[in-house]
């Protein structure tokens, strides 16, 4: 099992004028997951991407967060994007009150950007349609990731927040 743990650093804090805090993000099989759900205390981020995990994320009233649920190998269709979200999830989401996450860690590692945006924005369509709350955040996993709350701001704006 691979977890991938945020650190805090003050330093880069004071100087960016940002806040972090640890987080744990579970990212698993979709057979192991709801027993690792299960363990979780605290704040739980499940590492979206396979539709089977994305709908396991949204069916548990546990977690709190479905994160990246755009990553993923699926073939996007001639007139939509499959971004890895749809109605049904986003109504599941809402009444269990979870929320989705958007990491621009995503976006600086990735080699097809232009694909990873279009599905983010996509996902906050229908986000805002179902009125399921959304996080945006940069998960930044080295301190040269970091952003600012402007810069991340901006690019929920972008997105179409």
């Amino acid at each position: 099992m691979k977890q991938l743990v945020f650190l805090q650093n003050k330093e880069i804090e004071n100087k960016l004028k940002i806040e972090t805090e640890k987080i744990e993000v579970i990212d698993t099989s979709s057979e192991k997951l709801r027993s690792e759900i299960q363990k979780c205390k605290g704040l739980v981020v499940i590492q979206g991407g396979d539709d089977k995990i994305n709908r396991l994320a949204v069916e548990n009233r546990k977690v709190d967060l479905l994160l990246s649920p755009e990553k993923g190998t699926r073939k996007d269709s001639m007139f939509f994007r499959n971004s890895g979200l749809n109605q049904v999830l986003c109504k599941l989401a809402f009444k269990n009150k979870i929320s989705i996450g958007f990491n621009f860690s995503d976006i600086l590692n990735s080699k097809d950007k232009l694909k990873i945006i279009s599905r983010m924005v996509q996902n906050v369509k229908l986000c805002k349609k179902y009125k399921v709350k959304m996080v945006f955040s940069s998960f930044a996993k080295s301190k040269y990731e970091l952003r600012s709350n402007a810069i991340l701001a901006s690019f929920a704006k972008l997105l179409g927040v």
